[in-house]
């Protein structure tokens, strides 16, 4: 069931939205924070809702309850961090288990507690729960009752503390050093954390580089350009998605900074220009393929984008990205392109076109 999306406030003309907004520094060093580092926080919100809501115990009104401990966990949780700032991201659906015993006559009966949408987007503000019986008896529904008025204030809070913690950097901790910090759960980053997170004096030999490879993407670090391939799901026309990433007005209106697009071949900017090239090919509801590059990419280095659609039944589109020639490098040999190209492409366009326009998936 896809959840209404409330679109964010624009910001005044030339602010812009600072995480595709490149400053110029003399070194190029992680320009203006925009190097990512992110986590998988998923394992870390099973373990703190455990923690934090499924133990808890109570007696009232002739009845002990207690939760059993988190039953399901769908969703997903992440914690991008650039220096100075942490960007947490989730969206999770939660089942508390429970029992509930009854002191005069001991008979105990169970359920669960639902949250169908713990997410980033409502934090703050208290989520929908509800309190499913195992059974339909009389003590079914006395002890549904006490969770329901006793119980899901309690678990309110541990979700509210949840989403701060999280909103602090979750897995790595407010204000620990991604490099050093071990997720909750005691697990070792993965390769692909490892890759971000080497500090500069990590050398690695060219067999080295060569012997590494990324298996999210389509080439091994040896060689001097990537692919990224992403494919995105949006609940409405496919023309509406190409206006939305081909209209000039549109694209100012989801990326809050300046643009110049036009729906048809030749020069565009976004994101206040860096992000720029040119439209190649476009065919309404069908097909853009663009030259396309960031600023602070090596100089005349370009990349080349094809945009397809597909529409397996009305209203249900899948774009389809492929983008060639990615740089390994920028003009400042910081090897986080790849990581921070797909990552904005995700979150700064295609999220926030779901989210403004309310065509999420």
């Amino acid at each position: 069931i896809a959840h209404p999306h409330q679109a964010p406030k624009m910001a005044k003309i030339g602010q812009g939205d600072e995480r595709w907004i490149v400053a110029d520094r003399e070194d190029g060093t992680n320009v203006n924070s925009w190097h990512w580092q992110e986590k998988d926080a998923f394992e870390w919100s099973r373990e703190r809702f455990a923690d934090l809501i499924g133990a808890i115990e109570f007696e009232d009104g002739g009845v002990r309850c207690k939760c059993t401990g988190v039953t399901a966990l769908t969703g997903e949780a992440y914690v991008n961090r650039r220096k100075g700032k942490i960007i947490c991201g989730y969206e999770l659906d939660l089942k508390i288990g429970y029992e509930g015993t009854i002191l005069d006559g001991g008979k105990t009966v169970t359920g669960n507690v639902h949250f169908p949408y713990i997410a980033d987007e409502n934090a703050g503000e208290e989520h929908e729960a509800k309190v499913l019986a195992a059974g339909e008896g009389p003590d079914d529904r006395k002890v549904k009752e006490i969770m329901r008025l006793v119980a899901l204030p309690k678990m309110a809070e541990g979700v509210a503390k949840f989403e701060k913690e999280l909103a602090k950097g979750g897995p790595g901790g407010e204000g620990a050093d991604p490099n050093e910090a071990e997720n909750a759960s005691g697990s070792k980053p993965s390769a692909r954390e490892d890759f971000r997170d080497k500090k500069p004096g990590d050398v690695q030999s060219n067999a080295e580089k060569e012997r590494e490879s990324r298996t999210d993407k389509t080439a091994p670090l040896s060689q001097k350009s990537h692919t990224i391939r992403i494919t995105e799901r949006f609940y409405c026309r496919p023309r509406d998605v190409c206006d939305a990433l081909m209209d000039g007005q549109r694209v100012m209106h989801f990326s809050r900074s300046p643009a110049t697009v036009r729906p048809e071949p030749g020069p565009f900017a976004m994101f206040d220009g860096n992000i720029h090239g040119e439209t190649l090919e476009y065919v309404p509801g069908e097909k853009i393929v663009q030259n396309w590059r960031f600023r602070n990419w090596k100089e005349g280095h370009f990349s080349k984008v094809t945009i397809t659609f597909r529409e397996p039944e009305p209203g249900n589109c899948f774009v389809d990205l492929v983008q060639t020639n990615v740089p390994e490098t920028d003009a400042f040999d910081n090897e986080t392109v790849m990581d921070t190209t797909e990552v904005g492409w995700k979150q700064q366009i295609f999220e926030r076109i779901r989210q403004v326009f309310g065509y999420g998936a």
